[in-house]
């Protein structure tokens, strides 16, 4: 007959074994779902990221055109004052030709510009097309002879037809220029004074731009980026330079198109097989109405996941082992340790993840404590890495709108629960938009940084948000009699100093602010909070500018930091 301790050692070894395999497999189950949704948000948000970085390219060379337009039209009125015989539109055209021409060259991926003018206007052969040849030298070309082409002539005359009908900006998908022999978008614009049409404006891009943009992109080890067209076209691959045209797409790479097409722009990750290998990818669309895509094996995308599981794995086998010798030997011991083992396993199962396994044995029980422990501060390593990612802003580092709108969402329940006093600080930048418009978004970007920076050294203990293009939020809480006074003093002599030693602008940077507070008794919420300081703030600003007239003016020659 079996003894009771036998009896009772026995049910407590199944009791232990059950746990340890309970903990291992909910432990599976949760850290492969939890690492799948984290990998899911990094392919996405890194697919955006780089897209905005393209975006952001494609928008300067559309703005450098749109300007040439606006010239265009503000010349075309002069002339309609004079008359619009030949020696006035020859003067038209050469002024438009010159501002054109600056403009090329400093535009980044150019390679010519053109303008058409309206044949009503004058002759058949008035305009201009000025060319970038391969040593960056600019050289005048030929124009078109519309005489010699339909108007269903694509190839040829369709830039100016597609203009005139469609009356908007349109990008012409690559195409190779047989004249020049090279590979080019364009971006074309149709020029209207009112119901006056007076012309077609153009400017050829150099696929190459695209192009070194795309290799740039690595996504875990062997992960890269192409692009496609919504026509079932393969722009840019890096197997197929040159592209594929839509009636050469076929078998396997045109099934990967059409999957990419019909989930392009949606969160879940779009999987396929190519050539024996399992990958996933997601898609953004271009300013120009490319598809950006990028795609990465399976095997490296759950790479993390594989360790993971295999960490649960491995620690689960440690568990039955170590637990069934140790029950063994000291049963009543290992009472309270694996209560705490157990407790711990649940609060990672159900997705907390503050788990502190307080056990002070030097036996195996105390490894098997720590070895959890370890694996616990590894994944809450991990997912405070991606949630760093998800919630930092890009540009200056500082926290974003997403993790802005976090806090805020449970600040009101907060306050109320807590009898909380805050302070809300709404800071804005003077004259980005005329920086943005006069030297370029880049300019505007670093007026942006260095803001970010005073603010940041002014509120150093303080999470600083950025919610906008020029706007920033700190929220204080329980902030001292005189904190933000004095905070306040500390950030308006960090702007002094830098002003005093600023070499990159030519102006005084301004940063306008309003503060309001949210009282202890106050039953307002966080939304009138912010209005009353945001309020403040553009009263600050009006105030600011009355004192200043001018933007602060980048120096040309200050090397962008």
């Amino acid at each position: 007959m079996r003894s009771l301790q036998s009896k009772f050692l026995a049910l407590t070894v199944g009791c232990v074994l059950l746990t340890a395999l309970a903990l291992g497999y909910v432990g599976f189950l949760y850290t492969h779902k939890l690492v799948n949704e984290d990998s899911t948000q990094f392919m996405n948000l890194f697919c955006e990221d780089k897209a905005q970085e393209i975006d952001a390219a494609l928008m300067g060379i559309e703005q450098s055109v749109n300007t040439i337009r606006d010239y265009t039209i503000e010349q075309y009125n002069a002339l309609g004052i004079g008359g619009t015989g030949r020696d006035n539109v020859d003067a038209f055209v050469k002024k438009v030709q010159e501002v054109s021409l600056h403009t090329v060259k400093n535009t980044e991926g150019s390679r010519g510009v053109y303008m058409r003018v309206n044949p009503e206007i004058a002759d058949d052969q008035t305009g201009f097309f000025w060319y970038r040849d391969e040593k960056g030298d600019v050289n005048e070309d030929s124009l078109v002879d519309f005489s010699k082409y339909t108007k269903d002539d694509t190839q040829n005359v369709g830039w100016y037809y597609e203009a005139l009908e469609n009356e908007d900006a349109f990008w012409i998908e690559p195409y190779n220029n047989l004249n020049k022999n090279d590979w080019i978008i364009s971006y074309v614009v149709p020029i209207y004074q009112d119901e006056d049409f007076i012309g077609v404006l153009g400017m050829d891009i150099d696929m190459a731009l695209l192009k070194e943009k795309v290799d740039s992109v690595q996504i875990y080890q062997s992960g890269y980026a192409f692009l496609a067209g919504t026509n079932g076209a393969l722009y840019y691959h890096h197997d197929y330079p040159e592209g594929l045209a839509e009636g050469s797409v076929h078998g396997k790479i045109r099934k990967v198109l059409n999957l990419l097409i019909k989930k392009a722009g949606q969160d879940s990750l779009v999987s396929y097989n190519l050539e024996g290998t399992k990958k996933e990818m997601t898609a953004r669309q271009l300013e120009n109405g490319m598809l950006f895509a990028v795609t990465a094996p399976v095997q490296e995308i759950n790479e993390l996941s594989s360790r993971i599981i295999r960490l649960f794995l491995v620690s689960t086998v440690v568990i039955m082992i170590f637990s069934v010798v140790i029950t063994i030997h000291v049963t009543r011991k290992m009472i309270r340790p694996l209560k705490e083992l157990t407790e711990a396993a649940q609060k990672v199962a159900g997705g907390d993840l503050d788990v502190n396994i307080d056990c002070e044995s030097k036996d195996e029980v105390g490894v098997l404590a720590d070895s959890v422990q370890q694996m616990v501060n590894h994944l809450r390593h991990y997912i405070d890495y991606v949630n760093e990612q998800a919630y930092t802003d890009a540009l200056t580092g500082v926290a974003n709108k997403a993790a802005y709108k976090e806090y805020v969402d449970k600040l009101d329940k907060r306050a109320a629960a807590e009898n909380m006093k805050y302070a809300v600080v709404v800071m804005d930048i003077n004259n980005l938009k005329k920086i943005n418009d006069n030297f370029g978004h880049e300019f505007g970007d670093m007026l942006i940084r260095d803001a970010s920076r005073l603010i940041q050294k002014g509120f150093k203990d303080h999470t600083v948000y950025r919610i906008g293009g020029d706007e920033f939020v700190i929220i204080i809480e329980q902030p001292k009699q005189t904190e933000c006074e004095e905070l306040l003093a500390n950030f308006d002599n960090g702007i002094i100093v830098f002003n005093k030693n600023n070499t990159k602008y030519e102006q005084k940077i301004q940063i306008a602010r309003g503060v309001a507070f949210h009282e202890t008794d106050s039953i307002d919420l966080f939304a009138a909070v912010f209005r009353e300081a945001d309020h403040a703030m553009y009263e600050n600003k009006v105030m600011q500018k009355s004192k200043q007239t001018d933007p602060p003016v980048v120096e040309q020659s200050q090397t962008i930091t």
